[in-house]
């Protein structure tokens, strides 16, 4: 579990005192629903809806334990700030699987957003053999699998990223081997990892961390800070850009120099 959900972590822990958790105490469904500050009429609905785990039952009786308490606590602060009981249902329920609080909030969504929704496409494995001919070789289709570029969907193959895909059909019909390709788009996945990873560690630290270190926020913070990612990926996109562009523009410059001048030397060399 990662620091950012540590604080749902600690409110789903909280409960009675280290003594009343020595002496097990337990609870009726009334006692429970006064301790917690709401109805029994609420409790049952958030059993019904899967909010609140069942009882223990001895015999006819329900018993329930700090556990229950603590999750109705959560339940009431969560509609204090505004979430209805489907999302908190969706909440907890994420939560409860491993993932971290800006993921459960949807906050991950708001920092991937558009960059991660490509639609696929279908082709004929004939289609690609026709785009790719003979270096469409078993080892190539293998690795552009393994890289996430394609998979098998039947009779057909899908295009996971068409525009990838769009990119490389053109560099190949203009001279590019399909090997040097998929060589190159493994290489450069490699090196931008590093590079994505920091700006979403920056983004977490500086913008969400600080509404999710001491409480869960209200609903109208957590869609001012959507909002506020949402702005934010444009901006760090014209920022990779830029920076791509100068790099290409750099080292365009060194190669293209070293190669001219060594035709230009070859000329001017006596025979």
């Amino acid at each position: 579990m990662n620091d950012s959900s540590s604080f749902l972590g600690r409110l789903l822990a909280r409960g009675p005192s280290a003594a009343q958790v020595a002496a097990a105490r337990e609870y009726s469904v009334d006692e429970l629903a006064d301790a917690a500050g709401t109805t029994v009429r609420n409790l049952r609905a958030y059993q019904d809806r899967g909010l609140l785990a069942p009882p223990e039952r001895r015999g006819r009786i329900g018993v329930y334990h700090a556990t229950h308490l603590a999750r109705l606590r959560l339940i009431g602060q969560l509609l204090e700030r505004g979430y209805s009981l489907a999302s908190i249902r969706e909440l907890l329920a994420a939560w409860e699987q491993g993932q971290g609080l800006a993921q459960v909030l949807g906050l991950e969504q708001a920092i991937v957003g558009a960059w991660n929704q490509v639609e696929p496409t279908l082709l004929e494995f004939a289609e690609l053999q026709a785009l790719f001919g003979a270096e469409l070789t078993d080892h190539n289709l293998d690795l552009a699998q393994r890289l996430g570029l394609v998979e098998f969907a039947g009779d057909h193959l899908r295009v996971l990223n068409p525009r990838v895909f769009a990119a490389g059909v053109e560099l190949h019909r203009v001279g590019i081997p399909l090997p040097t390709l998929l060589e190159l788009f493994a290489s450069i996945r490699q090196s931008l990892q590093p590079v994505a990873s920091s700006i979403v560690q920056m983004i977490v630290q500086h913008l969400v961390n600080p509404l999710l270190s001491n409480s869960l926020p209200h609903v109208d913070q957590l869609q001012a800070l959507n909002e506020q990612l949402l702005q934010l990926r444009p901006l760090v996109e014209q920022v990779v850009d830029s920076e791509l562009a100068q790099a290409l523009h750099a080292a365009a410059d060194v190669e293209l120099g070293e190669r001219v001048g060594d035709v230009l030397r070859g000329f001017l060399s006596p025979s």
